[in-house]
């Protein structure tokens, strides 16, 4: 399932920067086809808000896929070298982008339906003979300009409808990939920790030698008890026999913690007899 991820990661990143970064090359391209003065000078009064208006149109789609493909460069990089904060930074702009797209296309295509809206852009399109003549080899023209601007919205939203669904998937791959990514770096980070535990381990850990018992008891119940005994004391025969062992050292830091626990928690049990009091009787002395 993650490399399945990983490679619809890699997909979707890949495609994005060479889509945004042709579709921002092609917006730049046609921004310099159109004719932003107006022809007549009594038309700039009445006018300007409208190229004023298309330049800022113009403008927000230069530089919403200039960011899209910079995001998807990012993305891609994160990939590759999986680090999850640039996989991270893609998978939010890619849900942030996914809702504004399902937003601009239910209001776009309602806007586009509208005769209004039409016969506005077919006026706009009219006065710009540069782009009709690029858009006229698609069968444009200004005698069939609305009732291709209809199918055209047709055609757009139908479009817009298979990207949202399939960049739903891709969406979902990307944040199962990044739910893989973070848990393996979280992992990897925790895994650096227990590199100094062998030290401590083997710090905590002493070196004995247990001495064969001269005379073993039959006793089962019986219990041995070693003391410490320096090895200068230990005659060459007695260090041959010996065998080796590893025992834990008492943290007495712990060991002084749970010995005020056992003395300051706990039952108190004590010897008295029944009907016997905590106090001893008491008696006065009287002199006859």
């Amino acid at each position: 399932m993650s490399r399945y991820s990983r490679s619809a990661s890699f997909v979707i990143t890949l495609f994005g920067i060479i889509t945004n970064s042709a579709l921002a090359i092609q917006v730049l391209a046609a921004s310099r086809s159109i004719k932003w003065e107006p022809e007549f000078e009594w038309e700039t009064s009445n006018d300007t808000w409208r190229v004023d208006g298309v330049k800022v149109v113009w403008g927000l789609l230069l530089s919403y896929f200039v960011s899209a493909a910079t995001v998807c460069a990012i993305g891609f990089v994160g990939v590759v070298k999986s680090k999850p904060s640039f996989v991270r930074f893609y998978r939010d702009y890619s849900i942030a982008d996914f809702s504004f797209c399902a937003i601009v296309t239910v209001f776009g295509a309602y806007g586009a339906f509208r005769g209004t809206t039409r016969t506005g852009v077919c006026e706009e399109l009219s006065r710009q003979p540069e782009l009709m003549r690029d858009l006229g080899e698609m069968g444009l023209s200004l005698e069939n300009c609305e009732r291709w601007f209809e199918r055209a919205v047709m055609a757009f939203v139908a479009c817009m409808v298979i990207v949202i669904v399939v960049r739903l998937h891709f969406l979902l791959a990307v944040s199962n990939y990044y739910s893989h990514v973070s848990r393996h770096a979280s992992q990897r980070t925790s895994g650096l920790l227990p590199t100094s535990r062998p030290h401590s381990r083997t710090d905590s850990l002493q070196r004995v030698l247990l001495l064969p018992r001269s005379n073993p008891s039959s006793d089962p119940e019986s219990i041995t008890v070693y003391a410490p005994v320096s090895l200068k004391n230990l005659t060459p025969e007695l260090r041959q026999s010996a065998t080796e062992a590893w025992v834990r050292r008492t943290d007495s830091h712990r060991h002084t913690r749970s010995q005020s626990n056992t003395n300051t928690t706990g039952r108190i049990t004590l010897p008295i007899q029944p009907n016997e009091g905590l106090l001893p009787p008491y008696y006065d002395d009287v002199k006859a």
